[in-house]
Order: structure tokens, then C-alpha cells, then sequence
């Protein structure tokens, strides 16, 4: 069976999940503070599946990297477009997996390079990474 590429497989299940998460309060998994409501919501929107649930997961695990890198790239090469896209994405699946403090930077570098500043944007890819690095292992443990 062929599998679609991660980012493919995560944009069909966002488009599903629109509507899905709540407000409810966060709660602490692994020392980064996850958004319980949105994790709750996800796990019930692929029937509390262990191995769904890994699965998309780890699509966004590999996709992560690539997103990261583009920021990066756009920077480098004052591709605020780019920029802006992968801090869309990345955004919109923190949101997914309740990491609310990585989905936050994403918007403000999203809303900045919408802006068209660089020197701002350039600052908040620096936060964007630092909460990334902070996220992935309570994610990870989603996963798990």
C-alpha cells in the first residue's frame, strides 16, 4: 500500500479535526505544558487508536525538521512567502497537539513575515526553534 508523504497525510487530518479543539485548560506532559482538550480531541478523532495516534505523530515528527528548515532557508533567502508558510503549518499542528507556546511563536513569525519583515522574523525563528526543541519530547511521548 502506498503511504502519502507525512505533510500530505497531516493536512488530511488537520482539514478532518477543524472544529475539534476546545479551550479547556493546559496540563503538563514531560515538563512542556500541552493543551489537554486538544489532545483529548485528536485521540478521540482517531477512535483513542494507539497506532493512529503514532502514526500521526511521527508524520509530524519527520515533518517538523523540514519546516524548521525552510524558515531558515526563507531567512536566508529573504523568502518571507516561505517563511510564512512553514510558520503556517507548524502552527496549525502544534495547535493539533496541543503545544501552545510552540504554536504562539509560529504565529507571531507567521504574522511577521506576512509583514515582510526580516529582522523581526529572523528574532522569532530563533523563539520558534527554542520552543520546537521544548515540545518534541512531550510529543515524542504522545507516540508512545
Amino acid at each position: 500500500m502506498h503511504q502519502l508523504p507525512a505533510s500530505r497525510r497531516l493536512s488530511r487530518l488537520r482539514n478532518d479535526w477543524r472544529g475539534h479543539i476546545s479551550d479547556a485548560g493546559p496540563t503538563p506532559t514531560r515538563g512542556v505544558v500541552l493543551d489537554q482538550s486538544a489532545i483529548a480531541a485528536f485521540s478521540e478523532l482517531v477512535g483513542f487508536d494507539p497506532e493512529a495516534i503514532a502514526q500521526v505523530v511521527q508524520a509530524f515528527l519527520e515533518d517538523a525538521p523540514s519546516r524548521l528548515a525552510e524558515i531558515r532557508n526563507g531567512l536566508a533567502g529573504g523568502d518571507v512567502e516561505l517563511v510564512r508558510r512553514a510558520a503556517h503549518t507548524l502552527k496549525t499542528n502544534g495547535l493539533t497537539f496541543g503545544a501552545l507556546s510552540f504554536a504562539a511563536a509560529c504565529t507571531e513569525l507567521e504574522r511577521t513575515a506576512k509583514l515582510g519583515d526580516l529582522d523581526a522574523a529572523t528574532s522569532l525563528a530563533g523563539e520558534v526553534e527554542r520552543t520546537w526543541d521544548n515540545a518534541r519530547p512531550a510529543i515524542e511521548a504522545l507516540g508512545a
